[in-house]
Protein backbone atom coordinates (compact mmCIF):
# COMPACT_ATOMS: atom_id res chain seq x y z
CA UNK A 1 0.00 0.00 0.00
CA UNK A 2 1.60 3.54 -1.38
CA UNK A 3 1.98 6.39 1.02
CA UNK A 4 0.07 9.32 0.74
CA UNK A 5 1.69 12.70 1.83
CA UNK A 6 0.24 14.15 4.69
CA UNK A 7 -1.66 17.11 3.65
CA UNK A 8 -0.94 19.55 6.09
CA UNK A 9 -5.15 21.61 6.30
CA UNK A 10 -5.97 18.16 6.98
CA UNK A 11 -4.14 18.31 10.04
CA UNK A 12 -6.12 18.76 13.32
CA UNK A 13 -5.37 22.34 14.37
CA UNK A 14 -5.00 21.61 17.85
CA UNK A 15 -1.85 22.83 18.85
CA UNK A 16 -3.13 26.38 19.21
CA UNK A 17 -5.05 25.61 22.25
CA UNK A 18 -2.77 22.50 23.32
CA UNK A 19 -0.13 24.94 23.57
CA UNK A 20 -2.10 27.59 25.51
CA UNK A 21 -3.32 25.04 28.00
CA UNK A 22 0.39 23.63 28.79
CA UNK A 23 2.65 26.62 28.46
CA UNK A 24 -0.08 28.97 31.22
CA UNK A 25 0.10 28.20 35.01
CA UNK A 26 -3.00 27.43 36.49
CA UNK A 27 -3.05 30.23 38.54
CA UNK A 28 -2.19 32.42 35.73
CA UNK A 29 -5.13 31.04 33.99
CA UNK A 30 -7.71 31.25 36.71
CA UNK A 31 -6.19 35.30 36.96
CA UNK A 32 -6.83 35.81 33.45
CA UNK A 33 -10.50 34.55 32.99
CA UNK A 34 -11.41 36.08 36.13
CA UNK A 35 -12.59 40.05 35.59
CA UNK A 36 -10.65 42.69 37.24
CA UNK A 37 -12.44 43.77 40.10
CA UNK A 38 -13.81 47.44 40.12
CA UNK A 39 -13.19 50.09 42.20
CA UNK A 40 -15.89 50.82 44.81
CA UNK A 41 -16.71 54.40 45.78
CA UNK A 42 -15.31 55.19 49.14
CA UNK A 43 -17.97 55.71 51.49
CA UNK A 44 -18.33 59.78 52.50
CA UNK A 45 -18.12 60.28 55.80
CA UNK A 46 -21.28 61.01 58.59
CA UNK A 47 -20.82 64.78 59.08
CA UNK A 48 -20.58 65.35 55.22
CA UNK A 49 -24.13 63.69 54.89
CA UNK A 50 -25.42 65.33 57.73
CA UNK A 51 -24.61 68.65 56.47
CA UNK A 52 -26.06 68.03 53.13
CA UNK A 53 -29.08 66.92 54.63
CA UNK A 54 -29.35 70.22 56.95
CA UNK A 55 -28.50 72.39 53.58
CA UNK A 56 -32.10 72.46 52.24
CA UNK A 57 -32.83 74.29 48.71
CA UNK A 58 -33.61 78.00 49.00
CA UNK A 59 -37.13 78.50 48.74
CA UNK A 60 -38.09 79.79 45.16
CA UNK A 61 -39.49 83.61 45.52
CA UNK A 62 -43.31 83.71 45.55
CA UNK A 63 -43.96 85.73 42.75
CA UNK A 64 -46.26 89.24 42.97
CA UNK A 65 -49.57 89.56 43.18
CA UNK A 66 -49.64 93.29 42.13
CA UNK A 67 -51.40 93.78 38.99
CA UNK A 68 -49.26 95.01 36.27
CA UNK A 69 -50.80 98.29 34.87
CA UNK A 70 -52.03 97.65 31.86
CA UNK A 71 -50.54 98.66 28.73
CA UNK A 72 -52.06 101.93 27.32
CA UNK A 73 -54.07 101.76 24.45
CA UNK A 74 -52.52 102.68 20.96
CA UNK A 75 -55.35 104.65 20.06
CA UNK A 76 -55.68 106.96 23.06
CA UNK A 77 -54.71 110.52 22.40
CA UNK A 78 -51.70 111.62 23.88
CA UNK A 79 -52.26 115.73 24.81
CA UNK A 80 -50.11 117.70 22.01
CA UNK A 81 -48.11 120.26 24.05
CA UNK A 82 -47.68 123.62 21.97
CA UNK A 83 -44.58 125.59 22.16
CA UNK A 84 -45.05 129.70 22.96
CA UNK A 85 -42.72 131.14 20.25
CA UNK A 86 -40.83 134.12 21.96
CA UNK A 87 -40.46 137.12 20.83
CA UNK A 88 -36.92 138.41 20.51
CA UNK A 89 -37.83 142.06 21.06
CA UNK A 90 -38.25 143.56 24.49
CA UNK A 91 -40.25 146.93 25.00
CA UNK A 92 -37.82 149.47 25.10
CA UNK A 93 -38.19 152.47 27.87
CA UNK A 94 -39.86 155.73 26.82
CA UNK A 95 -36.43 158.40 26.40
CA UNK A 96 -36.50 161.53 28.23
CA UNK A 97 -37.25 163.06 24.40
CA UNK A 98 -40.71 160.76 23.87
CA UNK A 99 -41.83 161.83 27.66
CA UNK A 100 -41.95 165.78 26.51
CA UNK A 101 -43.45 165.05 22.94
CA UNK A 102 -45.98 163.24 24.94
CA UNK A 103 -46.70 166.24 27.40
CA UNK A 104 -46.69 168.79 24.44
CA UNK A 105 -49.27 166.78 22.52
CA UNK A 106 -51.57 166.19 25.72
CA UNK A 107 -51.08 170.15 26.76
CA UNK A 108 -52.05 171.33 22.99
CA UNK A 109 -55.26 169.07 23.18
CA UNK A 110 -56.01 170.06 26.76
CA UNK A 111 -55.96 174.38 25.45
CA UNK A 112 -57.79 173.03 22.43
CA UNK A 113 -60.76 171.96 24.57
CA UNK A 114 -60.77 175.07 26.62
CA UNK A 115 -60.98 177.41 23.91
CA UNK A 116 -63.45 175.46 21.96
CA UNK A 117 -65.24 175.56 25.19
CA UNK A 118 -65.00 179.11 25.81
CA UNK A 119 -65.89 180.15 22.01
CA UNK A 120 -68.70 178.19 22.67
CA UNK A 121 -70.03 179.93 25.93
CA UNK A 122 -69.36 183.10 24.44
CA UNK A 123 -71.57 182.60 20.93
CA UNK A 124 -74.31 183.97 22.93
CA UNK A 125 -74.31 188.00 24.86
CA UNK A 126 -74.11 185.66 27.87
CA UNK A 127 -70.83 186.32 29.44
CA UNK A 128 -69.91 184.42 32.94
CA UNK A 129 -72.55 182.52 34.05
CA UNK A 130 -71.28 182.36 37.62
CA UNK A 131 -71.30 186.09 38.20
CA UNK A 132 -74.92 187.04 38.78
CA UNK A 133 -75.42 190.39 38.00
CA UNK A 134 -78.64 191.57 39.81
CA UNK A 135 -78.37 194.88 42.27
CA UNK A 136 -80.63 196.73 40.40
CA UNK A 137 -80.78 199.53 39.34
CA UNK A 138 -78.18 198.83 36.51
CA UNK A 139 -76.39 201.44 34.56
CA UNK A 140 -75.18 200.58 31.10
CA UNK A 141 -73.92 202.68 28.65
CA UNK A 142 -76.97 204.65 27.13
CA UNK A 143 -79.87 202.51 28.90
CA UNK A 144 -80.69 201.92 32.60
CA UNK A 145 -82.34 198.89 33.74
CA UNK A 146 -84.84 199.41 36.57
CA UNK A 147 -85.96 196.06 37.35
CA UNK A 148 -86.28 192.41 36.41
CA UNK A 149 -89.10 189.72 36.98
CA UNK A 150 -88.85 186.12 35.80
CA UNK A 151 -91.17 183.15 36.25
CA UNK A 152 -92.48 180.06 34.32
CA UNK A 153 -96.07 179.62 32.60
CA UNK A 154 -96.93 177.67 29.28
CA UNK A 155 -96.63 178.53 26.18
CA UNK A 156 -99.80 180.20 24.76
CA UNK A 157 -100.42 177.93 21.19
CA UNK A 158 -103.88 180.05 20.07
CA UNK A 159 -106.05 183.35 20.86
CA UNK A 160 -105.07 186.79 19.70
CA UNK A 161 -101.60 186.94 21.07
CA UNK A 162 -100.36 183.35 20.60
CA UNK A 163 -96.26 182.81 21.30
CA UNK A 164 -94.76 182.59 18.30
CA UNK A 165 -91.49 180.65 17.55
CA UNK A 166 -91.88 178.68 20.52
CA UNK A 167 -91.04 174.71 19.93
CA UNK A 168 -93.93 172.00 20.13
CA UNK A 169 -92.21 170.27 22.90
CA UNK A 170 -92.01 173.06 25.20
CA UNK A 171 -94.60 172.44 27.88
CA UNK A 172 -93.14 175.04 30.37
CA UNK A 173 -91.29 178.54 29.32
CA UNK A 174 -89.29 180.67 31.53
CA UNK A 175 -90.33 184.48 30.72
CA UNK A 176 -89.13 187.74 32.03
CA UNK A 177 -90.67 191.59 32.48
CA UNK A 178 -87.87 194.60 32.00
CA UNK A 179 -88.56 198.02 33.17
CA UNK A 180 -85.99 200.79 31.83
CA UNK A 181 -85.52 204.46 32.75
CA UNK A 182 -86.27 207.26 30.62
CA UNK A 183 -83.09 208.33 28.87
CA UNK A 184 -81.11 207.55 25.61
CA UNK A 185 -81.70 205.11 22.78
CA UNK A 186 -79.54 201.67 22.18
CA UNK A 187 -80.28 198.01 21.22
CA UNK A 188 -80.58 194.96 24.30
CA UNK A 189 -79.55 191.33 23.69
CA UNK A 190 -82.01 189.03 25.68
CA UNK A 191 -81.23 185.41 26.26
CA UNK A 192 -82.20 182.16 28.09
CA UNK A 193 -80.17 179.65 29.42
CA UNK A 194 -79.84 176.43 31.16
CA UNK A 195 -78.99 175.22 34.33
CA UNK A 196 -75.93 173.41 32.20
CA UNK A 197 -74.97 177.03 30.37
CA UNK A 198 -76.34 176.10 27.43
CA UNK A 199 -78.13 178.33 24.73
CA UNK A 200 -82.44 177.62 25.48
CA UNK A 201 -84.16 179.26 21.97
CA UNK A 202 -83.61 182.43 20.43
CA UNK A 203 -81.59 185.24 21.01
CA UNK A 204 -84.53 188.32 21.53
CA UNK A 205 -82.70 191.94 20.58
CA UNK A 206 -84.73 194.89 21.82
CA UNK A 207 -84.90 198.30 20.24
CA UNK A 208 -84.83 201.36 22.15
CA UNK A 209 -85.56 204.92 21.50
CA UNK A 210 -85.42 207.65 24.18
CA UNK A 211 -85.82 205.35 26.58
CA UNK A 212 -88.54 203.49 25.49
CA UNK A 213 -88.93 199.68 23.85
CA UNK A 214 -89.79 200.45 20.22
CA UNK A 215 -92.15 197.40 20.03
CA UNK A 216 -94.69 198.69 22.16
CA UNK A 217 -93.43 202.38 22.82
CA UNK A 218 -93.21 201.30 26.87
CA UNK A 219 -90.60 201.55 29.41
CA UNK A 220 -91.40 197.87 30.16
CA UNK A 221 -91.68 194.93 28.33
CA UNK A 222 -92.49 191.16 28.56
CA UNK A 223 -90.28 188.35 27.02
CA UNK A 224 -90.22 184.20 26.80
CA UNK A 225 -87.99 181.89 26.01
CA UNK A 226 -88.87 179.80 22.62
CA UNK A 227 -87.81 176.72 24.12
CA UNK A 228 -88.05 175.16 27.60
CA UNK A 229 -89.03 172.25 30.08
CA UNK A 230 -90.71 169.12 27.76
CA UNK A 231 -92.51 167.27 30.73
CA UNK A 232 -94.27 170.25 33.34
CA UNK A 233 -93.41 167.81 35.98
CA UNK A 234 -89.54 169.33 35.84
CA UNK A 235 -90.74 172.29 37.48
CA UNK A 236 -90.70 170.20 41.21
CA UNK A 237 -87.05 169.09 41.14
CA UNK A 238 -86.41 172.82 39.66
CA UNK A 239 -88.39 174.67 42.74
CA UNK A 240 -86.39 171.94 44.95
CA UNK A 241 -83.14 173.27 43.53
CA UNK A 242 -82.52 169.32 42.40
CA UNK A 243 -81.79 170.97 38.93
CA UNK A 244 -79.55 174.28 38.89
CA UNK A 245 -81.00 177.51 38.34
CA UNK A 246 -81.69 178.83 34.62
CA UNK A 247 -80.52 182.76 33.54
CA UNK A 248 -81.90 185.54 32.03
CA UNK A 249 -79.16 187.83 30.11
CA UNK A 250 -78.90 191.35 29.03
CA UNK A 251 -76.31 192.52 26.78
CA UNK A 252 -76.09 196.67 25.61
CA UNK A 253 -74.73 196.90 22.55
CA UNK A 254 -72.82 194.49 19.97
CA UNK A 255 -72.41 191.24 20.45
CA UNK A 256 -69.99 189.13 22.41
CA UNK A 257 -69.69 192.39 25.16
CA UNK A 258 -70.32 191.54 28.42
CA UNK A 259 -74.16 190.96 30.09
CA UNK A 260 -74.92 194.10 32.30
CA UNK A 261 -77.32 191.89 34.00
CA UNK A 262 -77.77 188.66 34.58
CA UNK A 263 -80.31 186.73 36.62
CA UNK A 264 -81.94 183.17 37.87
CA UNK A 265 -84.97 182.75 36.46
CA UNK A 266 -87.32 181.99 39.76
CA UNK A 267 -89.06 178.88 40.49
CA UNK A 268 -92.73 180.24 40.77
CA UNK A 269 -95.36 179.72 37.78
CA UNK A 270 -97.91 182.31 36.74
Amino acid sequence: MQNQPTDPQNEPQNDFWDLGEDDLEPNEAKETNEPEPQPTAQAAPLEEILSELDDDPPTPPVPSQKPEPAAQSETTNTPRRYRVKGTSQEAMPTTRNEKLIIGALLASLVCLILWGIYTYLNAAPNGKLAEYKEDFPIQGDSVTIESVETWWREPVRDGDEPDVGVVVEARLIPCASIKISEGGSSILQVSFRDGEEQLIGDILNLPISNGKFEKNSSDMISVFATAGFENPTTINPYVNQDIAPWTLAIVEGADGAEPIVKTRIKANRK
